[in-house]
């Protein structure tokens, strides 16, 4: 199958470095939203204690609950726009100076969109549950969405320009810089929620003015462009996947809510303390889902054996990737348990031993959306997580009544094996090939060599430390046992090897015919 390509045009915009192969760009790009991830985690930490420290808990629940809101409202006003502008890019980066213009009209929308609904779910939520409504934090705190939503468009243009370093520079500013705010401005003596709301503002718009910054004067796409055609055009694109996000994150949500349902509360709070892993774990397979997901974009214009032979490689990966996280976490259940919630919840390490071999399966549907939109089939996307909706609610009606907690844990694994399936079926018929099921199970003998080191410390008595210790030794030698069982080639290794040892020169772009074929014949072999 192949696809017409766009013209090239003569004042093209430069990309990521045209030398290196396929696989060497997603692990170099890779490596840099690894970092950035390392990076920001702890100082958004840090800010969390020192404003729950300096506030109290009154003040950190108001800011808390009104960034929830406003968080989820973010996500719903985006309505997928990000997702479709790094495919724009990606596909016709020499179409830039159209493309960036068309998106800053698009992000005015959607700020205007998130205000409004931030305002009537916000101003009446703060007139019911507290003494006053403060219109300083209202605004503020608005202002911090209009920042947040310009920082995630710039990425996104920069994401299919496969230039990930600008993003993540700019986010770990935007975190460094909140922790700095917080720690010098925020004080019961300052405003409270107030300042803590001026310092998360603060912290975006710099990262924004940044990130703004480097994107029009490097690749010289100034401009605003805004009609009724744009829009229509943009959002025909992009609401299949915003509202099929909707509902995947209500499906990530809808065991606790069933369960509350049907069961006490207490039985609720084991459940929340045995699948909150899974929560932090969802982040994991979008450091790579992300990077490859512009090749996909430009792969699916001209030969559709790259996307799926980009997709199965990804898909072997991220399968790959989860089984230490699924072991290392299921060995070590109980001391982690008994470690960070205590003793009265020992009875959650089971559940959790459960839950956590749903790992791979969330690491590999998590390019399903990415997949399906690099293809243009974004209302496949839509149709495959409404089907699963309805095959997890119906599942987990059935179990909960029956099996309490642990029919919880089954509706989960299954809800997302039922996820996995419509997926395949879904891209089968666009013409992409799972991997062979085979493959599946080259990692064994890795995974057999890290049970065995840490199944001693599978026990109620073993140390938090000697957990971490034998969890680490047990990765290493995962790693090792899996490199010489073949499931990274040698060939892969060494093509990794030059990448990362030559210099990242930028290059001209490149026709995407002669990107797609150079990643076909070289970046990703089977």
């Amino acid at each position: 199958m192949s696809r017409s390509v766009p013209p090239i045009a003569s004042d093209s915009p430069t990309v990521a470095p045209a030398h290196e192969s396929g696989l060497g760009r997603i692990v170099r790009n890779s490596a840099f939203n690894a970092v950035g991830t390392i990076l920001i985690v702890p100082s958004n930490m840090l800010a969390l204690f020192v404003m729950a420290q300096r506030l109290g808990a009154q003040p950190i629940g108001t800011f808390f609950t009104i960034f929830s809101i406003s968080a989820v409202i973010h996500w719903i006003a985006d309505a997928g726009t990000t997702t479709v502008l790094t495919r724009h890019v990606a596909r016709n980066p020499q179409r830039l100076k159209t493309i960036i213009p068309e998106s800053l009209g698009v992000l005015c929308v959607v700020c205007c969109v998130s205000t409004t609904l931030f305002m009537l779910v916000a101003v009446p939520w703060m007139s019911f549950f507290t003494d006053r409504v403060s219109f300083a934090v209202v605004i503020v705190a608005a202002s911090a969405m209009w920042s947040r939503h310009a920082l995630d468009f710039a990425a996104s243009a920069l994401r299919g320009l496969e230039r990930f370093e600008y993003e993540n520079f700019a986010r770990v500013v935007q975190t460094c810089s909140f922790c700095v705010f917080v720690w010098l401005w925020v004080h019961p003596s300052t405003g409270g929620a107030l300042a803590a709301f001026i310092a998360y503002a603060a912290s975006n718009v710099i990262a924004a003015i940044i990130i703004w910054w480097t994107l029009l004067t490097k690749w010289d796409c100034a401009g605003f462009r805004l009609n009724r055609e744009i829009i229509k055009r943009w959002w025909t694109e992009s609401i299949p996947l915003g509202a099929g996000d909707v509902i995947r994150q209500f499906l990530m949500q809808m065991d606790t809510l069933l369960l509350a349902a049907y069961k006490p509360q207490a039985i609720v709070g084991m459940f929340s303390i045995a699948a909150r892993p899974l929560q932090p774990l969802q982040l994991l397979p979008k450091i790579i889902v992300s990077v490859t997901f512009p090749m996909l974009s430009r792969a699916a214009q001209v030969d559709l054996a790259a996307v799926n032979r980009l997709f199965v490689k990804t898909t072997k990966i991220l399968w790959t990737a989860s089984l230490p996280i699924s072991i290392g976490l299921s060995m070590a259940a109980q001391p982690i348990i008994l470690a960070t919630a205590g003793e009265d919840f020992i009875d959650a390490a089971r559940p959790l031993q459960i839950l956590i071999w749903s790992t791979g399966l969330i690491f590999i549907n998590a390019q399903l959306r990415f997949v399906l939109t690099a293809l243009d089939s974004e209302k496949a996307y839509w149709r495959l997580i409404c089907w699963t909706l309805a095959v997890k609610l119906g599942l987990e009606a059935a179990l909960i009544p029956l099996w309490g907690l642990y029919g919880a844990c089954i509706g989960n694994i299954l809800g997302e094996i039922a996820l996995g399936i419509g997926g395949a079926l879904a891209l089968h018929r666009l013409g992409v090939k799972s991997p062979n099921w085979l493959d599946f199970l080259r990692p064994a003998p890795a995974a057999i060599a890290m049970t065995l080191i840490m199944w001693p410390y599978a026990n109620h008595d073993a140390s938090l430390l000697s957990v971490i210790i034998a969890g680490v030794a047990g990765g290493v030698v995962y790693a090792i046992v899996a490199l010489f069982s073949g499931i990274v080639p040698w060939s892969d290794l060494q093509r990794i090897w030059r990448s990362l040892r030559k210099p990242a020169i930028v290059a001209s772009l490149e026709p995407a015919a002669v990107v797609a074929v150079a990643e076909t014949a070289d970046a990703i072999p089977n």
